[in-house]
């Protein structure tokens, strides 16, 4: 969400495109900004400038024409360290995409073959045109497990629910109270999602700690608040709930589209982009994953990776030798923390583990 700016002069002038782009080269006005953001644009990038109100969602429903493009605009700035927060003023350079958004659901035929195989589109470019697909659902990536670095904020906890203690696990539309009330700033209508912490998870190579697994449970909104405790109904249940769970706002979800591609397979080149990362976690408590599940890898924001990017799945059997890769699948990144991300497993061979190494497509 973009933050209001103290006032700036003018960045300085470049040719107009469409309504709110502008071409470099330009030099981008002094402003204030938690990113640090690029004092220029090159020559022939598309660009546009952050104005208050803005989120990446609605520059990408604007500009690409579908806006669950918007990763692949966070993955054009990565001067951009959360995707949550753009402030005014801050220059976006704009992908390659935007330069078909306009001709969104016409046919294929002015689109050159370079651009569809680098898959460059958007959706509903025609038959001839790359396919761009939505990873997964919204709903099940918002209940998707994730690794905290750090302790959360565990003080806002489910006491209870209005049958009392006849029953000990929770499900949807069940009416649930909490420990705090309007004192912590609770309000009716809010909507928090709530949470479970598992275990502590290990890197599969080093032994070294990575976080702490934390299972979302579902979530739920505020009906009735008082002083010192609050009144919530269940929306979605993601796991059974329990007394105890705490209660964290929601981030909403969005849900990042790739392309069509054929599957990796043994004679599939290596691509030598973000090599020696790992699948270090497995969505619940399962020990092998298949296409379809969850996983965590240990690359996230830090190393430049975005919702959208694509992994190939693969084991050295014989690491000593060593001997060629075998191929186990794919996977696709879902949501982006700064040491991790979370993944869906598109295609897989073979069970995948944790401890199978990843490959940047």
């Amino acid at each position: 969400m973009a933050q209001e700016p103290a006032p700036t002069k003018s960045p300085a002038a470049a040719p107009e495109t469409a309504a709110g782009l502008k071409v470099g080269p330009a030099t981008i006005a002094p402003h204030w900004s938690k990113n640090a953001y690029p004092t220029s644009v090159p020559e022939g990038a598309i660009y546009y400038i952050v104005v208050r109100g803005d989120t990446l969602w609605d520059i990408s429903k604007t500009y690409l024409g579908n806006p669950y493009l918007w990763p692949q605009i966070w993955d054009q700035n990565k001067y951009v360290t959360d995707a949550h927060w753009i402030y005014p003023g801050d220059p976006l350079v704009l992908p390659k995409v935007a330069l078909l958004a306009e001709r969104a659901g016409e046919g294929g035929e002015g689109m050159g073959e370079e651009e569809g195989a680098e898959g460059e589109g958007a959706e509903g470019a025609g038959e001839t045109g790359p396919k761009l697909s939505p990873i997964t659902e919204e709903a099940t990536l918002q209940c998707a497990d994730y690794i905290a670095n750090d302790r959360e904020d565990e003080s806002l906890k489910i006491i209870g629910s209005e049958e009392g203690s006849d029953k000990v696990a929770f499900a949807d539309r069940d009416i649930l109270y909490l420990n705090k009330g309007s004192n912590a700033g609770i309000k009716a209508g809010d909507v928090y999602t709530m949470h479970h912490a598992l275990n502590v998870v290990k890197h599969p190579a080093t032994k070294s700690r990575i976080g702490t697994k934390i299972e979302t449970t579902g979530w739920a909104q505020v009906l009735l608040v008082e002083e010192n405790s609050a009144t919530v109904v269940v929306e979605q249940a993601c796991v059974d709930i329990h007394a105890g769970d705490y209660l964290r706002p929601i981030e909403k979800v969005n849900v990042p589209l790739i392309l069509g591609r054929e599957i990796p397979t043994r004679l599939t080149p290596p691509s030598g982009k973000l090599t020696n990362q790992y699948v270090v976690d497995i969505q619940g408590d399962a020990t092998i994953a298949g296409a379809g599940q969850f996983v965590t890898i240990d690359a996230g924001s830090q190393g430049g990776v975005a919702p959208g990017n694509v992994f190939v799945i693969y084991r050295t059997v014989y690491p000593s030798v060593p001997t060629p890769r075998n191929v186990l699948g794919e996977l696709a990144v879902v949501a982006v923390r700064d040491r991790t991300a979370t993944a869906k497993v598109m295609y897989s061979r073979d069970a995948i583990m944790i401890g199978d190494q990843i490959e940047l497509r």
